[in-house]
C-alpha cells in the first residue's frame, strides 16, 4: 500500500471534491485523479461516483475509510514510538470511556498522566460501552473502559472493579441505600431505559426474563444526563451504576437504592490485534492505580474473573 495514496484518499473522502482536495494537498487535480483510479484498481471496485459539482463515495469507499483510519493511527503511533525510543514518550494515546465512570476515572486519570508524561497527548472519546468496544476492535482507540456485559470479540480485557447497580428515582420517591429492591419488584416499576441493543437494556431484560417478567418501559433514552433529567422530572425511574449518579445522590437531586443481584464489572480493554505503545502502556498503568484507589475507598469491589470472548448472555454469568 502506497502511504501517500492513503493520505490522498482520506482527503478526498473528507472534502468529496477532487479540486478542493487537490488544492489542500498541493497536488494537481489530474495527479489526484490518477491516484484514486490506481486505488480503485488495487481494490478492484469503484470508490467514487459523480454527484453535481463534486463526487460521492460508494459503500466500498466508506468501508475502506474505516479500515484506513485505524491503519493511519497505527502508523502515527509507530512513528512516535520509534522517535521516542530513547527519550520520554511522545505522540498520542486514544482513550475511550462510557458516561457512567467518566467522573470517577477520566479527570484523575488524565490529570495524573499529564503530570508524568507531558509530551503525550491524550485524545478522549466518551461513548457507550458498546461503541468504545467497537472502536477498540477497529483500531480507533488504544485503550477503553467498558463493561463485562458487552461482547469482547476482537479485544483483550481485564477487570478493574465491580460496583452495585441502583434503582434511581426522583428525590421524593423514598428510595434509600439502606434498603434494596428485588428483581421481581423492579419489574413493576415504570422504567426509563436505553434502546436495544445497549448492554444496560439487555441486562435488565435478561434478568427479568429469568423470572418470567418484562420491564415496564415508559421512556427510551440513550444518554445518561437525559435519563437522569427525566427521572428528576418525575417521569419514571431508571437503573444505573452507582458511579454514574454519585454526585446527584450527594446533592439529593435523585434518590437511589440497590437492586439485589445487579452488579456491573468495569474492564480495561485494548485491541487484540496489536501491542500497545509505551505511552498507552503507561496510561493503562495509571488507570489501574486509580481503580485500585476506588477499591481501597470501598467505592468499588475487587473482582477476579476470566474475561473471555463472549456474548452479552455469557457475560451475565461472570458478574
Amino acid at each position: 500500500m502506497d502511504l501517500q495514496r492513503l493520505h490522498y484518499f482520506l482527503a478526498v473522502m473528507e472534502h468529496q471534491n477532487l479540486s478542493t482536495a487537490a488544492q489542500l494537498l498541493r497536488v494537481s487535480q489530474p495527479t489526484l485523479s490518477r491516484q484514486m483510479r490506481a486505488l480503485e484498481r488495487e481494490f478492484d471496485t469503484p470508490l467514487f461516483v459523480r454527484a453535481g459539482r463534486g463526487i460521492e463515495p460508494t459503500e466500498a469507499a466508506k468501508r475502506l475509510r474505516e479500515g484506513f483510519k485505524g491503519l493511519e493511527r497505527q502508523l502515527r503511533s509507530l512513528k512516535s514510538e520509534v522517535a521516542s525510543a530513547s527519550n520520554q514518550p511522545t505522540g498520542e494515546v486514544a482513550f475511550g470511556i462510557p458516561p457512567s465512570p467518566r467522573t470517577l476515572l477520566a479527570v484523575p486519570l488524565i490529570e495524573r498522566f499529564a503530570k508524568s508524561f507531558p509530551n503525550v497527548t491524550v485524545r478522549v472519546t466518551e461513548e457507550t460501552s458498546g461503541q468504545v468496544s467497537d472502536q477498540i476492535a477497529g483500531g480507533l482507540l488504544d485503550l477503553a473502559v467498558t463493561n463485562i456485559h458487552e461482547p469482547v470479540r476482537g479485544v483483550t480485557a481485564e477487570p478493574l472493579g465491580r460496583e452495585q447497580m441502583l434503582l434511581i428515582g426522583p428525590p421524593d420517591s423514598r428510595l434509600t441505600r439502606r434498603s434494596s429492591v428485588t428483581v421481581e419488584e423492579l419489574g413493576d416499576v415504570p422504567l426509563i431505559l436505553t434502546t436495544r441493543p445497549n448492554s444496560l437494556r439487555l441486562f435488565v431484560e435478561t434478568r427479568l426474563a429469568r423470572i418470567g417478567k418484562k420491564p415496564k418501559i415508559c421512556i427510551e433514552a440513550n444518554t445518561l444526563p437525559l435519563m437522569t433529567d427525566l427521572v428528576m422530572a418525575r417521569l419514571g425511574h431508571t437503573v444505573l451504576p452507582s458511579c454514574g449518579v454519585r454526585e446527584l445522590i450527594k446533592k439529593k437531586l435523585v434518590s437511589a437504592c440497590p437492586v439485589e443481584g445487579f452488579y456491573i464489572t468495569w474492564l480495561i480493554a485494548q485491541p487484540k490485534s496489536r501491542p500497545l505503545s509505551f505511552a498507552a502502556l503507561q496510561l493503562a498503568r495509571v488507570l489501574r492505580e486509580i481503580a485500585d484507589e476506588q477499591i481501597a475507598k470501598k467505592v468499588w469491589e475487587r473482582v477476579e474473573v476470566a474475561v473471555k470472548e463472549s456474548s452479552p448472555d455469557d457475560a451475565l454469568a461472570l458478574r
